[in-house]
C-alpha cells in the first residue's frame, strides 16, 4: 500500500504542530517532509531531462527531427526554430544527406522551397 504524498505532507503538519500553544512544537517533520518532496521532484526532472537529451553532432539532430517530429511537410525555417544553435550550413548537409539516401525530396527551390518526407518514413 502506497502512502499519498498529501498524506505525508498532512501527517508531517500535524506532528510538526503539536505543543505549539506552549512553544514546544517541532518544525523538523514538516521540513524533512518538504525536502523529500523537492528532491523527489529534482529527481524527477533529472530523469526526464536526461532522456530527453540527444547525443550525436548537430547533423544527427537535424536527422532526428526531419525522421521524426517534423511535420510530412517542412521548411527550413521549421527545422532553424525547432533547433536553436545549428547553422544554416549545417540543415543543409543534413538534408543533401536525407535526399541522397531518398528520405526526403524537395519540392521548389529558393526562399519558397518545401521539403517533403517520402512516405516510408
Amino acid at each position: 500500500m502506497t502512502i499519498h504524498p498529501l498524506e505525508n505532507y498532512f501527517d508531517s503538519q500535524l506532528a510538526s504542530t503539536h505543543g505549539w500553544h506552549e512553544e514546544a512544537n517541532d518544525p523538523w517533520p514538516w521540513l524533512t517532509c518538504f525536502v523529500d518532496t523537492v528532491a523527489t521532484a529534482y529527481d524527477t526532472f533529472e530523469s526526464r531531462a536526461a532522456s530527453n537529451r540527444t547525443h550525436g553532432t548537430k547533423q544527427d539532430r537535424v536527422r532526428d527531427y526531419v525522421l521524426h517530429h517534423a511535420d510530412s511537410i517542412f521548411r527550413i525555417a521549421d527545422i532553424r526554430a525547432a533547433l536553436p544553435g545549428v547553422s544554416d550550413q549545417t540543415i543543409r548537409l543534413a538534408l543533401d544527406s536525407l535526399k541522397a539516401e531518398i528520405l526526403i525530396t524537395p519540392e521548389n527551390v529558393g526562399r519558397g522551397a518545401v521539403w517533403r518526407r517520402s512516405p516510408s518514413e
